[in-house]
């Protein structure tokens, strides 16, 4: 009786911990995954030398952060994420208004990130006095449409377009 209670009692703290854990959701394509927190580090890779990629919008066990980093599980093993290219998984909604409105909203996942006046990557950068204009990481964008692998979105009253791989719709 004592055993059978303890493997019962075991099994639902299990339980618990498996459902309190945290996820990421991978947010770039061909992302990838780090033997340490640091962009210099080694690459998960398949025996032949392979890099490893989590699909788009996959979620990966997060165990926790380092700098600039998620520390995650994925297939298995311990490895990291840069936070550019994930994002906490079921993040709640930064304002009501979206929700309300019908507005939507992309948020900015990286720093640095380029405006683009056309859906390319080659087309030329929102600028201002000659400088390029960088949105802040984690800052809210009005969402305008999608065209293929970018958001087109108005910022600052500029009607511009934000690669996919650098920004994720508010949920």
């Amino acid at each position: 009786m004592k055993k059978t209670l303890l493997t019962l009692l075991l099994g639902v703290a299990l339980s618990i911990g498996a459902a309190a854990a945290d996820f990421v959701t991978i947010t770039g394509t061909n992302v990838r995954l780090r033997m340490k927190p640091s962009l210099q580090s080694e690459t998960l890779t398949t025996s032949a030398g392979v890099n490893i990629h989590p699909k788009k919008g996959e979620k990966l066990e997060c165990l926790g952060a380092s700098g600039d980093f998620y520390k995650v599980k994925y297939k298995g093993k311990t490895v990291y994420v840069s936070k550019q290219f994930a994002k906490p998984a079921g993040a709640a909604s930064s304002g009501q208004v979206a929700k309300t409105t019908g507005q939507r909203y992309v948020i900015v996942g990286g720093e640095s990130v380029r405006l683009r006046m056309q859906p390319s990557l080659k087309a030329k950068t929102l600028q201002h006095n000659g400088v390029n204009v960088h949105p802040k990481k984690g800052e809210r964008i009005k969402l305008m449409g999608e065209e293929g692998d970018f958001y087109k979105v108005n910022y600052q009253g500029n009607y511009v377009y934000i690669s996919k791989d650098y920004a994720y719709p508010e949920e």
